[in-house]
């Protein structure tokens, strides 16, 4: 009897493991084009978002002999600390513990876990060891805004005294045991900025919908000094010197935003670095005094600016590795001499180093483990421009598989917001694409940031127009430069670019072949009435764009370019993904979208996740995404396909 039931397990066993194999076996490529191209091995897809090996999110002691980080497993994930020289791991933590630094002189982790803050030995990290440094008098909520550089040093920290009063900033004892209140706000406050000797100096208030007012602290208290509107960049890039000046990155009274030296005292400005084709972009402080040491110079492309003794020797660094070289989570330590780099070469996943700028040298904490494994699989993209019909020039990101044997199957890829801009860095879900056999042009329309405000006021009042325009100028100039087979033309998008994704499929019939809409707004009408709350003192920004639902002539606009109003238009299959508890553009548009394209008989797929909001964090959802993606394209694009993975079965117990 017992060999018969073991007898009758293995067979078990064997028929699922044929079942396994044949369900995920690979789909071929059946687009010509793709088919005489010499394609990289294909990555599985559970090796994109079930990696169980992946390692990443370090941050250095202020030593540099230890560093915490994110480790990824068959169990799920966890914060690992380990010592850097031996290699040897010490400790575990939760893998929810945020805003995770560390003790500015002794081995001690501290973290944010499960609403409180908390310090931790990691030579004896058991929970009941942990010790509770939350700013207890702040119980109405607060947020860190600093780490500390010694160990006596308050902390700089906006916090409530109760849930119904204003937040004001703070300097609190690392222990959390005592608050000292440094700058008084007002409901309107938006945030502050400091001296060296953390003073307050500044304060930026919301005026109205459209303008925010610069409070300056004289010696009778907080005077008027500017109003700003909201169009304009301006914010922060380093603490207030002793003479009253202040780095900022501001678009004040010109077109591209710059890095200038702003006068607390006057309010004038005085540029010291800008980029005549774009904004400047994002600034890195490789110290936690806040000033600044390296500005990423704007636009599409990967090119920095070096302020600082500091930010020489971290380009050099970085001279070190394929260019171009894009920059991920940046991690000084407290005492400002290692700071810990997430770095992409060739936008080809992530690197991560430890950087010693006193000695100017690094070395290598570790490879994400998908670069490790299929980096050769990986492809570089680059920055291109084309004109739109009117002339307007635009910049793109462009990536597709190396030696296509002629136009293949390519995405116009569309960004959200649509008040934001694509940068020529690692993408993940790009790379997905690319890896089965898709090009992709992300594209920078009209109306997209980070490229003046002209460029961007080019696509105020323009949704389903000029804006529209500009995604089927992109399609044209692929199938031009002959990289793109016009039959095989696909709109993706999230978010905004969900609605001209699926706005695609509606005009310019016999242009774009399929469409994947993802957590979209598909009514402009619902989403200008009922958005969410924390938009209001943002707003004049959206009606920029959109126009105003109590204006007749807007509303007519939003009926008129609404997805959901011309659905019967609908010419060719649209993959539709949403979010049951999206909070920014509600799954009830999809749902009102889905019994339309039902009524009409449109050729239109839907998949709502029951836990997602407005987009996906766990891996269980990014994984479903992708086979749903992947199976959409092969089925109407001709590309391959990784096919069923196990870890979907998995992934019902997690």
């Amino acid at each position: 009897m017992f060999k018969k039931i073991i007898l009758c397990l293995l067979l078990v066993v064997a028929v699922l493991s044929a079942a396994g194999l044949y369900l995920t076996r690979d789909t071929a490529v059946s687009h010509q084009a793709l088919i005489d191209t010499d394609l990289p091995a294909l990555i599985p897809t559970r090796d994109f978002y079930a990696d169980t090996r992946a390692a990443y999110d370090y941050v250095a002691s202020a030593d540099g002999v230890y560093v915490a980080y994110m480790q990824s497993g068959i169990a799920g994930e966890k914060r690992v600390v380990r010592e850097v020289a031996a290699g040897k791991v010490l400790a575990e933590f939760p893998a929810d513990a945020n805003f995770v630094r560390w003790h500015p002189e002794q081995p001690r982790l501290r973290f944010i876990y499960q609403g409180d803050d908390w310090e931790a030995d990691i030579f004896n990290p058991d929970p009941a060891n942990w010790v509770r440094i939350s700013a207890v008098e702040l119980s109405g909520g607060w947020w860190k805004n600093r780490i500390a550089r010694n160990a006596d040093e308050p902390i700089l920290t906006w916090g409530k005294v109760n849930e119904r009063s204003v937040a004001h900033m703070w300097l609190v004892s690392q222990d959390g045991l005592n608050a000292e209140k440094v700058a008084e706000g007002v409901e309107s406050t938006v945030f502050w900025v400091f001296d060296e000797n953390t003073k307050p100096v500044l304060r930026i208030d919301t005026l109205d919908q459209a303008t925010r007012r610069v409070m300056v602290k004289r010696s009778e208290g907080w005077e008027s000094l500017l109003d700003v509107d909201l169009q304009d960049t301006f914010y922060p890039a380093s603490p207030v010197d002793a003479d009253g000046k202040v780095l900022m990155v501001s678009a004040r009274g010109r077109d591209k935003a710059a890095l200038v030296t702003f006068d607390t005292t006057t309010g004038q400005e005085t540029v010291e670095f800008s980029n005549p084709d774009a904004d400047i972009g994002y600034t890195v402080s490789l110290n936690p005094d806040k000033n600044i040491d390296l500005i990423h110079l704007g636009g599409s492309s990967m090119r920095y600016q070096a302020l600082t003794e500091d930010g020489e020797t971290f380009l050099k660094i970085l001279n070190d590795f394929e260019q171009p070289v894009s920059l991920g989570d940046i991690s000084p330590t407290a005492a400002g001499r290692f700071v810990t780099a997430a770095i992409s070469p060739a936008g080809k996943s992530f690197v991560y180093l430890l950087i010693d700028l006193q000695n100017k040298s690094h070395q290598l904490l570790g490879e994400y483990d998908f670069r490790q494994r299929h980096k050769h699989a990986l492809v570089a993209h680059q920055v291109v421009t084309f004109n739109a019909r009117d002339g307007l020039a635009l910049p793109a990101v462009l990536t597709m598989p190396s030696n296509p044997a002629g136009p293949i199957p390519f995405i116009v890829h569309i960004h959200g917001g649509p008040a934001s801009h694509m940068l020529a860095e690692y993408d993940h879900g790009i790379q997905l694409l690319a890896n089965r056999g898709y090009g992709v042009l992300s594209v920078n329309f009209r109306g997209s940031t980070g490229f003046g405000k002209s460029f961007q006021s080019a696509g105020f009042g323009e949704f389903g127009r000029a804006m529209q325009d500009d995604i089927s100028d992109a399609a044209n100039w692929l199938v031009e430069q002959k990289l793109a087979d016009p039959d095989a033309l696909i709109a993706m998008g999230t978010s905004y670019g969900g609605y001209a994704a699926a706005l695609a499929m509606t005009r310019d019939p016999g242009l774009f072949d399929a469409a994947i809409v993802e957590f979209p707004m598909l009514d402009p009408e619902f989403q200008s009435k009922h958005h969410p709350g924390f938009w209001r003192e943002g707003l004049d920004s959206w009606w920029r764009y959109f126009g105003n639902p109590d204006n007749d002539e807007d509303l007519a606009a939003m009926r008129a370019y609404s997805p959901l109003n011309r659905v019967e238009e609908i010419h060719g299959p649209v993959l539709v993904l949403a979010g049951v508890r999206d909070r920014i553009t509600s799954a009830r548009q999809v749902r009102d979208f889905e019994a339309a394209a039902n009524a009409a008989g449109k050729d239109v797929t839907f998949h709502y996740f029951a836990e997602a909001g407005h987009g996906l964090q766990h891996w269980r959802d990014r994984v479903k995404r992708a086979r749903l993606l992947e199976d959409f394209l092969a089925t109407h694009a001709g590309g391959r396909s990784g096919g069923f993975e196990w870890v979907e079965w998995v992934s019902r117990f997690y």
